[in-house]
């Protein structure tokens, strides 16, 4: 009987349940992990209850992947929405010297800032709000804010927030509140290592249907190791059979 030693992560594909079309391709994994497990109740009886018969159920199976890589649209799929590409609103903090124009002072953009959307601070340490300039007072003109003199005197370190439109169309993700993971049909492809011949041989799991769970975590901290991505899947029995996974070596 061949025996084989089980180590190299899978490459995974995702297809739309629907459509029958690739949607995602993970080929940066830290972990692809399948877990089986199932329910067992007995029959005891007699002299110290012992158990007499069982009876198994409820076969569940789980498979949990862990990509070393952000991919948006595995982001995406988790939160049940599709990955949008429009004009977006960004939002930005920036701290400048007014400079003299004229007699009057002015701070230089690298954006064109939403009309309205402009706060500007009086600050020594470029933290602090030491003093607001009077909002009527500020006139956009293009990447330029212009204020009079005697609202702001030329020299001064200021916060400014503003927001603007992207020049192009950006990439969106939206966590929405009525929407979830989907299901999909998922195939993985890693290779088992022959006790027998040392040599690497290919195989393939193909889990039917599988629901994405909606959970996941974006952990941003300097220091530790880069953040990885968890993506868990229920595995569900596919519709036209009893089959939850399929494993064949080739």
């Amino acid at each position: 009987m061949a025996r084989f030693g089980v180590k190299e992560v899978a490459d995974v594909i995702f297809y739309n349940l629907l459509t029958n079309k690739a949607e995602l391709f993970l080929d940066t994994l830290k972990l692809s992990n399948l877990e089986n497990a199932a329910e067992t109740v007995y029959a005891n009886g007699g002299k110290g209850a012992p158990r007499l018969v069982s009876w198994d159920f409820g076969r569940t199976a789980t498979f949990n992947v862990q990509d070393a890589l952000l991919n948006p649209k595995a982001i995406s799929m988790q939160a049940g929405t599709e990955l949008e590409n429009k004009i977006e609103t960004i939002y930005e903090r920036v701290v400048a010297v007014s400079v003299d124009d004229t007699g009057n002072s002015k701070i230089s953009l690298e954006q064109i800032p939403d009309e309205g959307s402009v706060e500007i601070y009086e600050s020594a340490d470029g933290y602090s709000h030491d003093k607001e300039v009077t909002k009527g007072s500020i006139v956009i003109n293009g990447k330029d804010l212009e204020i009079p003199a005697a609202s702001l005197a030329v020299g001064k370190k200021v916060i400014v927030y503003f927001s603007y439109q992207t020049v192009s169309e950006a990439e969106v993700i939206t966590l929405s509140s009525d929407k979830f993971g989907g299901f999909y049909r998922v195939v993985g492809k890693t290779l088992w290592r022959s006790e027998a011949t040392g040599k690497d041989e290919k195989v393939q799991i193909v889990l039917p249907k599988v629901k994405i769970s909606s959970a996941f975590t974006l952990t941003m901290q300097p220091d530790g190791d880069p953040s990885v991505f968890d993506m868990n899947l229920d595995v569900m029995k596919a519709p036209d059979s009893t089959d939850m996974v399929k494993i064949v070596r080739y």
